[in-house]
């Protein structure tokens, strides 16, 4: 077993994902974010957007099953959590219905404190950017 960040610059991964009115859903029941612009048709009829949209978390939250998958594709021996995102943004909203990518790419390596910084980018179906943010994942050395 290796104490090492299993990753190379550059390294990258993207999960897809078609958000439903049920993920919506189950997602307001779980955070108790019932904001009408998630769960009211006929008032964000009156909005710019013209229709409910997605909450800006959940689809950030694709984030951490691509930061788990990279993990896999690399085949990591060495365990990790996540330390933090920064530079979150919410660029354009999503609506439901929409297929959404979260990309994934490692940019930085710090070995000797063994993280790694990856650039987190959230697209639409239209390849329009919607979400993003820097993540930062922290490696456990296993002990000698």
């Amino acid at each position: 077993m290796s104490n090492r960040v299993p990753f190379e610059i550059g390294d990258t991964i993207s999960y897809s994902k078609t958000i439903s009115e049920s993920d919506v859903y189950l997602f307001a029941g779980i955070t108790g974010d019932f904001s009408q612009m998630h769960m009211n048709e006929e008032f964000m009829k009156t909005t710019p957007y013209k229709t409910r949209i997605v909450h800006g978390v959940l689809t950030f939250a694709l984030a951490s099953t691509a930061s788990t998958l990279i993990q896999v594709q690399a085949k990591a021996e060495i365990p990790s959590v996540s330390y933090g995102y920064d530079r979150l943004r919410f660029i354009k909203p999503v609506f439901f219905g929409d297929t959404v990518t979260a990309k994934y790419t490692i940019s930085e390596i710090d070995e000797e404190n063994l993280k790694s910084v990856a650039k987190v980018e959230v697209y639409n179906q239209k390849g329009e950017l919607c979400t993003v943010a820097q993540h930062i994942l922290k490696f456990i050395p296993f002990e000698k």
